[in-house]
């Protein structure tokens, strides 16, 4: 028994250092298998829920709501500088107001990209 014993220990200490470069390399191929989140600094959420919730709700899926009908962010095909554009000129036939002047160049920017990063992953 105590041969048996002897037996398993060394084998797990020979398969030890083998099993142990193995770990790193697991770890790396499944993060490797992510989506790369970048969400902006600064990030934009604070603007998006001062002045987009009313409209498209705090998850953005939009909808009827006091602010008319919002449209749904989750699934915009627009990028994110077409997002930007439409924040700053609005879109009026539609009900979208026209956020420049409200909300300077910068905040804008980072609500589109919060609106392209964070809300387009929750659809």
């Amino acid at each position: 028994m105590k041969v048996l014993i002897s037996n398993l220990l060394r084998n797990l200490v020979l398969c030890l250092p083998v099993f142990a470069t193995c770990l790193p390399i697991a770890a790396v191929a499944e993060e490797e298998d992510r989506p790369v989140i970048v969400v902006p600094r600064g990030g934009g959420k604070e603007t998006f829920t001062r002045f987009c919730t009313t409209c498209h709700m705090p998850d953005g899926r939009g909808g009827q709501n006091e602010g008319g009908y919002g449209a749904d962010l989750r699934v915009t095909k627009l990028t994110v500088e077409e997002v930007a554009d439409v924040v700053s000129k609005g879109r009026q036939s539609k009900g979208m107001p026209s956020f420049k002047g409200i909300v300077d160049d910068e905040k804008i920017g980072q609500v589109a990209s919060y609106i392209k990063t964070v809300i387009k992953l929750k659809e």
